[in-house]
């Protein structure tokens, strides 16, 4: 695990040493980053009232205790959740002294869910602990943030995801490209390192962005591929602004910056101007930000598709 963010694990060692906790905590920082397993760290140096544990992870993923409950999901999460966390707050902790709540991706709990949580937070109990996870503030409610301690995480740079995964004996090459796909984020990177499907599903999508680049007469041939990928969209979106990155570094002479540095001999035989691979860039965010605002997916996929082929440059 990284310790990049010294002075939130400073802050919270004093109040482990000082026993002197906020009612409310929010984690916020880019995804993929360690916030979960620092909350998750910090919940179990509460609970067992242990100063000196914050530094170390061991055992982190299988820590378990009855007095630490975690909200974790997929999609959004509803008010009726928000509820259920609020009504098992009410009673005091079977051991110690606090009880401790982690919700992790608070911004995707509903307006609703988040005016439910005010109440708790506005009239906390003594012994209840609160410690929220986002990777964006944009959609948490002002009257949430201004009751919680926020802790901003900063981001891990490249090269130190490069030394952590040779460190786990990842070669070179394929450690310079988990953490330049990775983005920063840490997760995403041991996956790389870790999943063969992935690598696998990675495939799969530059052969369908070579098609969609060679092939714009026929561009909606591609439409069921997202269709069969549906639930990895974001992730898809995501990796497409790489590929249309690399172009845009190749064709103005930035090769040093490529991201898929496994991929230059494919990515110099495509025949795609500058100014397209810049209005295709701009085409997938424009997808990343329909996709947040849960617009129809199948029109979502077809404008992009559009956008990417349907339009001569």
């Amino acid at each position: 695990m990284f310790l990049e963010n010294r002075e939130i694990i400073n802050s919270l060692e004093g109040d482990l040493v000082n026993k002197s906790y906020s009612h409310a905590y929010l984690f916020c920082g880019s995804r993929g980053i360690g916030k979960f397993s620092h909350a998750k760290n910090f919940a179990r140096a509460i609970l067992k009232d242990d100063s000196e544990a914050l530094r170390f992870f061991s055992g982190i993923d299988d820590y378990e205790d009855a007095d630490l409950y975690i909200v974790k999901n997929q999609g959004n999460i509803k008010k009726e959740e928000i509820e259920e966390i609020i009504e098992n707050s009410f009673s005091k902790p079977y051991s110690g002294s606090h009880k401790v709540v982690i919700i992790d991706d608070f911004d995707k709990v509903t307006v609703e869910g988040q005016n439910a949580l005010l109440k708790t937070l506005e009239e906390p109990m003594d012994y209840l602990i609160l410690i929220l996870i986002s990777s964006t503030m944009k959609k948490i409610l002002p009257t949430i943030i201004s009751r919680c301690r926020v802790l901003k995480f900063s981001d891990v740079t490249g090269d130190r995801i490069e030394d952590f995964l040779k460190k786990k004996n990842i070669t070179e090459k394929n450690a310079r490209l988990f953490s330049r796909l990775s983005n920063g984020n840490v997760s995403l990177a041991l996956k790389y390192s870790e999943d063969p499907e992935l690598l696998s599903k990675r495939e799969d999508l530059i052969k369908v962005l070579d098609k969609i680049i060679r092939n714009t007469e026929f561009i909606f041939d591609e439409f069921t591929f997202f269709k069969d990928n549906r639930e990895d969209f974001a992730e898809i979106l995501n990796f497409m602004l790489t590929w249309y990155l690399d172009l845009i570094y190749l064709k103005s002479g930035r090769e040093e910056k490529i991201i898929n540095t496994d991929k230059i001999d494919l990515l110099k035989l495509e025949n795609i101007s500058v100014d397209r691979a810049i209005k295709s860039y701009d085409a997938i965010i424009n997808a990343l930000v329909r996709n947040e605002k849960n617009i129809n997916f199948d029109l979502n996929v077809e404008t992009l598709l559009m956008e990417l082929g349907g339009v001569r440059w």
